[in-house]
């Protein structure tokens, strides 16, 4: 049996809940680790720049319990919700093709960048409401009970936002068509820039802020920004939305290049 044809729409709930289950958790769990080990939210520890708004006192295990209960309850809600589309056939509307014949070559690698923009865009406003007075309780509190994120902060959710999260990467294979290996690539990498951008230090290099490419780039030191302030800074990868609605907290510029 080939790798597409593990990836194909067939088996009961339960095969595909732990299959995906274990391809989020460990894929998370790796990726958050080794971020962990080379960057902290606090001076002396790591590479990188410290954020500007950098604790001088950091209670870590603490925070790192926490941020690994609520990941391991993610893992198990992107769990259900995979096994929900394709162990009770709601797959079967989508775009998503695994004949690779069925579209050109050009538009695998296309699609890549094209999640991506789509992923950042679902995932600004669904931010944005989840801010909202009548949500953020319910909701999203508890991603910014780390006010000073570790990266293992990438996947801590409240199982309701866990939930809205899931759905907003689900609703990209019902908009544009998409190979599953380029799926599996484009996640992969949302991962990788969660984890980023909650590892608690700045890796991109002085000057990025004005940059004609790098202004439009989130980084880490932002979302450290809408962590300790629990306002502006809205977006994953990008700027573009921030920008345009003006949400983009007005010391980032000077905060991203501090040394």
């Amino acid at each position: 049996m080939s790798i597409l044809d593990s990836l194909a729409p067939t088996g009961p709930f339960m095969e595909f809940f732990v299959y995906a289950a274990e391809l989020y958790g460990v894929r998370y769990l790796v990726m958050a680790a080794v971020a962990f080990l080379i960057a902290r939210p606090v001076a002396g520890w790591g590479w990188g720049r410290v954020h500007a708004d950098a604790p001088a006192v950091f209670d870590t295990w603490r925070n790192v319990r926490r941020e690994l209960w609520y990941s391991f309850l993610t893992v198990i809600v992107f769990g259900l919700v995979n096994a929900a589309l394709f162990g009770w056939e709601w797959f079967d509307n989508c775009l998503m093709y695994f004949d690779e014949a069925d579209y050109p070559e050009w538009w695998f690698w296309l699609s890549i960048p094209a999640m991506l923009l789509l992923h950042d865009t679902l995932f600004y406003w669904l931010h944005r409401v989840m801010h909202a007075r009548w949500l953020y309780g319910v909701m999203h509190r508890v991603h910014h009970q780390s006010v000073h994120p570790t990266a293992f902060a990438a996947y801590s959710f409240h199982p309701s936002e866990a939930v809205g999260e899931a759905l907003i990467v689900v609703a990209i294979i019902y908009i544009i068509p998409v190979h599953p290996l380029a799926f599996l690539i484009f996640q992969t990498i949302s991962t990788a820039y969660n984890v980023y951008g909650h590892c608690g230090r700045e890796f991109y290099p002085a000057g990025t802020a004005t940059h004609w490419l790098g202004r439009w780039i989130n980084t880490s030191t932002a979302h450290a920004m809408h962590h300790s302030h629990g306002r502006y800074n809205y977006g994953f990868y990008f700027l573009f939305w921030d920008r345009l609605m003006g949400t983009l907290d007005p010391a980032y510029g000077v905060k991203v290049e501090r040394p």
